[in-house]
C-alpha cells in the first residue's frame, strides 16, 4: 500500500479507539515508522519502530506483526494485543 494511504490510517489508529482499541494498545509508547513520516506518542515513551503497516496492524491487535517491530516498547504493545 502507498505511504499516502498508510500514514493517515496510522495517525487515525494512534488517536482513536473506534472498532479496535488501537489508541489504548499504543498508549504511552513512541511509535515511529521506518518507511515513512508517521510518528506518534510521547517523546519520552519507550520507542517502537518498524514499517507503517506493521505499526497499524499491531495497534489493531494483531500480535504477529509485533515480530516486524523493534524497540523496548514492543513488549508493551504485545502485552495489550
Amino acid at each position: 500500500m502507498p505511504e499516502s494511504t498508510l500514514t493517515p490510517l496510522a495517525a487515525f489508529f494512534a488517536k482513536q479507539n473506534s472498532t479496535v482499541r488501537s489508541r489504548s494498545t499504543s498508549e504511552g509508547v513512541r511509535l515511529a515508522a521506518t518507511d515513512g513520516p508517521f510518528s506518534a506518542g510521547p517523546d519520552d515513551g519507550p520507542p517502537v519502530s518498524g514499517p507503517t503497516l506493521a505499526l497499524i496492524m499491531a495497534m489493531a491487535g494483531r500480535p504477529a506483526f509485533c515480530d516486524d517491530l523493534t524497540g523496548p516498547g514492543v513488549d508493551v504493545i504485545r502485552s495489550r494485543c
